[in-house]
């Protein structure tokens, strides 16, 4: 029978610390060997610390032929446990085990290969922008670009979810989910739109003309009424309302009369009358048929655009990060003799960040831990990242349901100082309510800054401010001012002190453009600074370089041309060398 132990653990509760001395009293009290622990977790650095600090604990209680052992052991990423289970076991998995693992241009590409050819993704491209796929000014993306990231954001969550992705069930179960939410509707769609189209033109009639030029020297009221002018011209356009849903909400925002700029009389009547029309969009029914179209169209494509890419895949011999995860969790589903080898060469499961799996590493995590002698998850569903790539903290809050008894949450904080943990504790109550479990500060006051505000007031978006400029001035000025920050080694009940390094300072930004930023005025300032690039051999000439030799040693490679005809040097649009490729001309 399996000892099960599930650690909620909040950040700084000493989660690491726990797993390395639990792992400890195991192999001191002869419960486990320590060549016979697996561990996993979600990242090499991670596996690495974890790895480094359970030999230190064994060191640290004499045990130094267990510490060696640990090397033995196996500590590592999920993907890493995957890739080891189909090398293992390739044949019994029907795969080579010498597959390629595909870089992430090749798999863009490939993807992108299947969704030309995809008749599913059909009715959505031919009108991205019915759809709001439109083109971003702040990001630069083109509407093709959102709709693609769309789809292989799609496709990555039906992997997710491993055999199941394929089943259209899905799709049911999501269009039922769609339909509730979206309420009520009125049975008659035209007669919403002819109703609005008549208050439109009834508004028009009476006032053909902008009203922007009554109003000068009220920017707000130009603005406005130069917007409503040009969105009431645009819906009656013919199709316009039959479609344009964004305008439907653009008029249910009519400015009227306001004190200051009061419009002509029996402007605010017709006005009234266009957002009361208007006003039925939440119950009219041809948004909702639009979304239902869209999302079968966008789940059944990303199926299909899934299964060819897949099938692809196996035919050249490649493998991806996915597969990893998904074909070892078949595997040990289906031939429980390879689950069977894989627990006699282990004594006990560690799993650490549990509440970052998706629905398909909660499986094969779970099929393992489940018929092992000891288990020890650790995870806090509050400190969940992983959600663009289809993690679901609730698996862990079901896990913790079902198996009450074997809860032991670590409710200390010994990172911060208690004024910072105060602070977090109270906006984290405020934020969770009675899900949120107040951590109890176990470091004293260091005396010193816990926390300070740069106050910038234009706005983080001005382009006056250039808040990162602000923001790596003063870290230059603090490292320059050598202030104190605690060991991280050090004893948590009587820490020392060193001056500030730049390694101790971390910028989080919402986006990697804005990180970049921080980075180049941090460089300015002298502060040395350690950010994610692309490499060298991911740099398009390069990659360009790499697919002409792989075109000239094999001119029938139609992935290495179709990938140097869109990369350069005289790049050429997808869909063209898509058209080359069709009509057989794409060698010439």
């Amino acid at each position: 029978m399996t000892h099960l132990t599930l650690v909620p653990a909040g950040a700084g509760a000493g989660k690491t610390h726990h797993i390395k001395e639990t792992l400890a009293d195991w192999v001191v009290g002869g419960e486990i060997a320590a060549s016979r622990i697996l561990a996993v977790t979600f990242t090499e650095a991670a596996a690495s610390e974890m790895r480094d600090r359970i030999r230190g604990a064994l060191m640290a209680r004499g045990r130094i032929g267990d510490a060696l052992e640990i090397d033995r052991a196996y500590i590592g990423t999920i993907h890493a446990l995957g890739q080891r289970l189909l090398t293992e076991h390739a044949f019994a998995g029907g795969r080579s085990p010498e597959s390629r693992l595909l870089t992430e241009p090749e798999r863009d590409l490939l993807i992108r290969l299947e969704m030309g050819r995809c008749e599913a993704l059909k009715p959505l491209m031919v009108d991205l922008a019915r759809f709001g796929y439109a083109w971003d000014p702040q990001t630069g993306m083109s509407a093709e670009e959102k709709f693609r990231a769309k789809l292989l954001q799609t496709v990555d969550l039906i992997r997710g979810l491993g055999e199941r992705g394929g089943s259209p069930d899905i799709l049911n179960s999501a269009l039922a989910e769609l339909t509730d939410g979206y309420g009520e509707c009125e049975a008659d769609g035209s007669a919403l739109t002819d109703a609005l189209r008549r208050a439109v033109q009834s508004l028009l009639d009476a006032f053909p003309h902008n009203l922007a030029n009554q109003f000068q020297g009220n920017a707000s009221a130009v603005k406005d009424f130069s917007g409503n002018h040009k969105d009431l011209r645009r819906a009656l356009e013919p199709g316009v309302l039959e479609g344009d849903w964004k305008l439907w909400q653009k008029l249910r925002n009519l400015r009227q009369s306001k004190r200051g700029s009061q419009t002509p009389e029996g402007y605010d009547d017709r006005a009234a009358a266009v957002v009361a029309a208007a006003d039925f969009l939440p119950r009219h029914p041809w948004p909702l048929a639009d979304a239902r179209a869209h999302l079968t169209a966008i789940v059944t494509g990303a199926q299909e655009v899934l299964a060819a890419y897949q099938a692809a895949k196996r035919e050249a011999g490649l493998i991806d990060y996915a597969d990893m995860i998904c074909d070892a969790e078949r595997l040990l589903r289906t031939r429980p003799e390879i689950l069977e080898a894989l627990l006699s060469e282990v004594d006990c499961v560690i799993i650490d960040e549990f509440q970052d799996t998706n629905p398909v590493q909660f499986a094969l995590l779970w099929r393992i831990a489940q018929s092992a002698k000891r288990v020890l998850i650790v995870g806090d569903t509050k400190q969940s990242i992983m959600g663009f790539q289809g993690a679901d903290p609730r698996l862990s809050e079901a896990l913790e349901r079902q198996n009450p008894e074997a809860a032991s949450p670590l409710t200390g904080n010994w990172r911060s100082d208690p004024r910072l943990m105060h602070m977090v504790n109270a906006i984290s109550t405020g934020l969770f309510k009675e899900a949120y479990v107040p951590l109890e500060p176990e470091r004293p006051e260091t005396g010193e800054t816990f926390a300070e505000i740069l106050r910038i007031p234009e706005g983080r978006r001005s382009k006056k401010s250039r808040p990162e400029e602000h923001v790596a001035a003063r870290i230059a000025d603090i490292i320059a001012e050598a202030g104190p920050v605690v060991e991280r080694d050090s004893d948590p009940k009587a820490p020392t002190f060193r001056p500030v390094e730049p390694r101790d300072i971390a910028i989080l930004a919402p986006t990697h453009s804005m990180a970049a930023r921080y980075a180049a005025a941090l460089k300015r300032q002298g502060v040395s600074v350690r950010i994610s690039e692309t490499g060298w051999l991911d740099s398009p000439a390069v990659m360009a370089a790499r697919n002409a030799l792989a075109f000239a040693v094999d001119p029938t490679d139609r992935h290495a041309a179709l990938a140097l005809l869109t990369l350069g040097p005289s790049s050429m649009p997808l869909q063209q060398a898509m058209s080359l490729l069709a009509d057989g001309e794409l060698e010439s």
